[in-house]
């Protein structure tokens, strides 16, 4: 059994260079025993009816007994998973969380940096165009010529203004490119209401990391550019924006309902802070469990060894063991994302059936 599905999972894979992996025992997986397997259960069922592939699901009868029992639902896991750890060197573990920030529905002086909608001109690019070789994933489409959209300096400068697709404006533009690199915010207006805003395409130019263009140049130490550096460092000078700008990418954003639970990932599922894991679509079916372990992170006071579920991607998370980590909403979660960076290994839940 453990030949054949080690078979499937290599096979659905096809498309791409195969990493190597070795079946695994859960009784050989340091931490498997000790995890809160309820708290990656109700994570994971979040998942199973979105999902692309097929995925065990429990029976109903059995559900309320399996996320309130802890070695229940490890025993449903292993009845209906076989592990298999990937071979590679070890990969790269961030962390991503929904900022809390400021905003207005009308422009002033105080909210002056506008949040947009997608707009009805940016198409996903076909397989095989041409603009993909140079990195773009959409553009701008005029009766069937693609051509790349506009970059992020250029819609800052005001390249969609007049085309009514403010959904609301913030106070900082810092802020505001934070919210962008996590996709998603909560955003306490000024009329006291609140507005969750997500996710819903980007410009199609690839992601540059204004964290690593700092280290290149020189101006921050790897051990200081984590968010708190990169955002002290931007603070600090007075035109940042000419930095930022160096990300070409540009993400829109829709407004949820109030009434459902977010934020979401690219499955559209509620996040489960330390639970959801933005992971790569190419080697990673997203609904799909998987045991990260990332030992010199210590997360919730233990080193990190959990089960977690592919329910989200990213632009730079690109590599069969590169993972971002969802650690929440606010402050708090801020901080601790913008302090995780680093190694892991990954181990493939793989459907028996």
């Amino acid at each position: 059994m453990a030949e054949d599905t080690l078979w499937r999972w290599q096979h659905a894979q096809a498309h791409i260079a195969k990493p190597p992996v070795e079946v695994e025992t859960f009784a050989h997986i340091p931490g498997w025993v000790e995890d809160d397997h309820c708290a990656a259960l109700a994570c994971y069922l979040r998942s199973v009816d979105l999902a692309n592939a097929k995925l065990p699901k429990p029976a109903e009868d059995t559900l309320a007994a399996l996320l309130m029992d802890r070695g229940e639902a490890r025993q449903f896991f292993e009845k209906n998973f076989v592990p298999f750890r990937i071979l590679t060197e070890p990969g790269l573990l961030t962390s991503y969380f929904q900022p809390v920030l400021k905003g207005s529905r009308t422009p002033s002086p105080a909210f002056s940096i506008p949040v947009y909608r997608r707009p009805a001109d940016l198409t996903p690019l076909p397989f095989g165009h041409a603009l993909i070789v140079n990195g773009l994933t959409a553009a701008s489409d005029a009766q069937g010529r693609f051509e790349p959209y506009f970059t992020r300096a250029e819609i800052e400068e005001g390249a969609l203004a007049g085309r009514s697709l403010e959904i609301l404006y913030l106070a900082d533009a810092i802020e505001a490119f934070i919210m962008h690199v996590q996709g998603s915010g909560l955003i306490e207006l000024a009329d006291g209401t609140e507005a969750r805003l997500t996710f819903d395409g980007k410009n199609g130019h690839p992601y540059t990391s204004v964290a690593k263009c700092l280290i290149e140049r020189g101006h921050l130490a790897a051990k200081d550019a984590d968010l708190e550096g990169m955002v002290s460092w931007l603070r600090a000078h007075s035109n940042p924006t000419t930095l930022l700008h160096e990300n070409k990418s540009y993400i829109f954003f829709k407004e949820m309902n109030p009434a459902e639970p977010g934020p979401k990932g690219s499955l559209g599922v509620q996040l489960s802070a330390g639970r959801s894991l933005a992971a790569d679509p190419h080697y990673h079916m997203l609904g799909r469990p998987l045991w990260v372990s990332a030992p010199e992170l210590v997360f919730a006071g233990q080193p990190f060894r959990r089960l977690v579920v592919a329910q989200d991607t990213g632009s730079a998370i690109k590599g069969a063991q590169r993972g971002d980590i969802f650690a929440g909403t606010g402050v708090e979660a801020a901080r601790v994302a913008g302090q995780i960076r680093h190694k892991c290994e990954f181990i493939v839940m793989q459907p028996r059936c």
